[in-house]
């Protein structure tokens, strides 16, 4: 088993290992129940990704999350004989909640994950897809420790996010053939207090009308009927039809199976979902690249992942285009040549070999994120004063780099016995194997955010 060492700070914090998933809470219990008349909060466990160019899926399946401390563990989710598939390239701009589930008001030390079945795909446009199984350490079974322990307070939802960083993550390896190895970084976060800023993408069944001209209903999720949140239509939201055309909130109805769009907010001690987008048709997300421009009808041509022409039809006041800070930029933010990535109801063409009409409820505007990668042995000089340290690579043309870590830079450690540790500036050792992540600045030096050590 891999155990990781988490230390929690409120921006951002370093974690190491893992893959990720999301809970949160809408009734339920842990292991036998929690007993009746004892205090509890709720757990939401949010699962997102960071970007990588270097595969176009990777998949896996989440089947249980253990709570682990206070009195003992509580079950926030287990099945594994129906568990909930991830691609994570799909979470590169959303979270997706896992389960919702009431706990004991408690301090707790651990999570514990259970993943399986990881697959790699890269996509090949003239022959079939290449997919790869790279193994888990410790089998998929994923321990996040908190030394402190994280509080889950009476009547409140702890927010947990956990975000897995697959360009740090997933490395080829040359071995005759190219074969990809895992090695997970992620990083997490914990608030009693605020919600996450990013979007999140909910693949339901309304189970509830609470207000019909206002959109408000009860969302459960379609991975986890217990996964259940409030809903409400934000005034600049809206809900498309079957056919990806704009409708009234009134047309939602009990037993519709939707996918719902927002960001979470909260209300009192409980996290709701503040909806921009509520789709009652066959949705999907498409991630391509522009390559002409909106015409008068609001279309334009996308190229997509796997080389197929996509049409992409806006809809007259309801299409949301949102830029790389979550802003909302309209169609004149986009740009050809630009990553975008589109959710709405794809419509066969009419002809034979036209491309099919993408009927956009939601684009999102990749930003230019990419990180610049170097690796190579540790050297001296190692300054702790000046936060950098000499890198010897075989890429550099002068043999190697000075990389300097910026304030917010997080160093993860790599132990011997495979396991990942959040680490510091003692770890940076003359003659260790390092990774460091950032870009080469205008002084020469690399500019580092993130070092990983072996």
């Amino acid at each position: 088993m891999i155990d990781i060492l988490v230390v929690s700070r409120r921006n951002a914090i370093a974690m190491l290992l893992g893959l990720s998933l999301f809970v949160a809470a809408c009734g339920g219990s842990g292991e036998g129940g929690v007993p009746p008349g004892e205090a509890t909060g709720t757990v939401a466990l949010l699962l997102t990704d960071m970007p990588t160019d270097d595969l176009d899926e990777i998949n896996l399946n989440i089947v249980e999350a253990t709570l682990i401390g206070g009195e003992g563990q509580q079950t926030l989710f287990s099945d594994a004989d129906d568990p909930i598939h991830i691609d994570l390239l799909h979470l590169e701009n959303f979270s997706q909640p896992i389960a919702f589930e009431d706990v004991p008001a408690d301090v707790y030390t651990k999570l514990r994950l259970r993943i399986n079945n990881l697959t790699l795909v890269e996509y090949v446009q003239d022959g079939p897809d290449k997919e790869y199984r790279p193994a888990l350490p410790a089998n998929g079974k994923v321990d996040l420790l908190h030394p402190d322990g994280f509080e889950v307070l009476p009547g409140r939802t702890l927010i947990v996010e956990l975000d897995m960083d697959a360009n740090k993550s997933i490395h080829v390896v040359q071995t005759g053939n190219s074969k990809y190895r895992m090695r997970p970084v992620v990083f997490v976060e914990f608030s009693n207090t605020e919600a996450p800023d990013k979007l999140t993408r909910i693949d339901g069944t309304i189970t509830e009308i609470v207000d019909s001209a206002a959109g408000r209903f009860v969302l459960c999720s379609s991975a986890d009927a217990d996964t259940c949140i409030d809903v409400s239509l934000t005034t600049d939201g809206c809900v498309f039809d079957a056919d990806g055309i704009p409708t009234e909130p009134t047309a939602l109805e009990v037993n519709d199976e939707v996918v719902v769009i927002g960001r979470y907010s909260r209300m009192g001690g409980d996290i709701v979902l503040d909806a921009i987008v509520v789709e009652q048709g066959p949705a999907e997300q498409v991630v391509g690249t522009v390559n002409s421009l909106p015409d008068e009808t609001g279309t334009f041509l996308m190229i997509d992942r796997q080389g197929a022409d996509v049409l992409v039809k806006l809809q007259d006041g309801c299409t949301q285009v949102i830029g790389p800070d979550g802003a909302i930029v309209g169609a004149g933010g986009l740009e050809i040549g630009q990553g975008i990535e589109v959710e709405g109801v794809r419509i066969a063409a009419e002809m034979e070999g036209d491309p099919a009409t993408l009927r956009a409820a939601l684009i999102i505007i990749d930003g230019d994120d990419a990180e610049e990668r170097v690796s190579g042995t540790i050297a001296e000089p190692v300054d702790q004063a000046a936060s950098s340290f000499f890198l010897v690579t075989s890429t550099t043309a002068s043999g190697g780099v000075t990389v300097v870590l910026e304030p917010d830079a997080t160093i993860s450690d790599f132990a011997g016995n495979g396991d990942q540790l959040p680490g510091d500036f003692a770890d940076i050792i003359d003659g260790r194997a390092a990774e460091a992540y950032g870009e080469l600045g205008d002084d020469g030096f690399f500019h580092a955010t993130a070092v990983l050590v072996d």
